[in-house]
């Protein structure tokens, strides 16, 4: 059996996992595929030909024990401790001994950067009061509209530095479908929840890497930032994981935030952060406040570091990232 063919099997096999999943009819739970699940029932519904790995579902907080229970009588169990996942990354996994079955990570939040999402507003709530029902797969399991998945896969792109370019092609096809209306829809969204400097980067990621006269998306930021271009990269060259890299990497989230106000907010939460925010960037639970000096300087001067670093990557060329 070949590639392609392996990969079909295996994406049919992740969909009938995901049925497994779905609450029975008549109960209210909601859950909401993200990522390569839903995108294998839509966009790739016809050969499966997108390379999916685990299972992600969006859950309403309201919801989330009712579909732990769900997948613990699947024999699924926690890989981390869930209090702490949830505050660190507003997600958490659950991996079954069975290796056969893909692991699952649930969210229950849209924006799990931690000091990005500060900005943004309620991104989630909205998107969860106007989820939809295609009715036009056999699962019949809500979905994310067009226009919030597109910009909850934007703003993961964006972040996914050591990714490969897999997403940026879903972005692609999917903006490839928009209506004008559409486009407008998304605009004014990006505009109410702070998405605006992720809709100017993927564009002109898209502008770069694909014909410019089949991308819909509008840069909203005018004029020339290099944080734009620094997404722009050779297909299939990935962000390297050096010292220098990391460095951006971490300060990476805080760019992407559009008003400078909020912006400067956030980084002084980064800089002297509340207990459980500090407990959160090291993954502990016990307290750690008399580490807080060494925190403090160490924010500070890999800062002063970021914007030499950044510049030295972006000069004058697309940035081997």
């Amino acid at each position: 059996m070949d590639a392609g063919n392996i990969n079909t099997v295996r994406n049919i096999l992740l969909l009938n996992q995901f049925s497994e999943m779905l609450p029975s009819p008549g109960e209210a739970l909601r859950v909401v595929p993200l990522k390569g699940i839903s995108l294998l029932l839509d966009l790739y519904k016809d050969d499966y030909a997108r390379d999916v790995g685990d299972i992600d579902l969006l859950v309403p907080a309201r919801d989330l024990q009712a579909v732990i229970a769900r997948l613990e009588e699947l024999g699924y169990a926690f890989k981390n401790r869930v209090d702490d996942r949830l505050r660190s990354k507003r997600k958490f996994d659950m991996i079954h001994p069975d290796a056969r079955r893909a692991d699952v990570d649930v969210h229950v939040d849209l924006v799990n950067k931690k000091f990005y999402r500060l900005s943004t507003g309620d991104f989630t709530a909205f998107a969860l009061s106007r989820l939809i029902k295609p009715g036009r797969d056999h699962l019949d399991a809500w979905r994310l509209s067009p226009v919030d998945e597109w910009l909850y896969l934007a703003q993961h792109y964006c972040f996914h530095l050591f990714s490969n370019d897999k997403w940026l092609t879903d972005l692609y096809l999917l903006q490839r479908r928009f209506t004008r209306e559409e486009v407008a829809e998304l605009v004014a969204v990006a505009a109410r929840f702070h998405f605006r400097r992720v809709v100017t980067a993927v564009a002109r990621c898209l502008a770069n890497n694909y014909p410019r006269d089949e991308i819909k998306i509008p840069a909203l930021v005018a004029g020339r930032h290099r944080l734009f271009d620094a997404l722009t990269r050779p297909p299939g060259r990935k962000f390297a994981r050096s010292l220098p890299n990391r460095v951006i990497a971490f300060y990476w989230e805080f760019i992407f935030i559009d008003d400078p106000r909020r912006r400067f907010n956030a980084y002084l939460q980064l800089l002297v952060p509340a207990p459980v925010i500090f407990r959160d960037i090291y993954n502990r639970t016990s307290k750690i406040s008399y580490a807080l000096p060494l925190h403090a300087a160490g924010v500070l001067l890999t800062s002063l570091l970021f914007l030499p670093i950044f510049y030295f990557k972006c000069r004058g060329r697309p940035p081997r990232v």
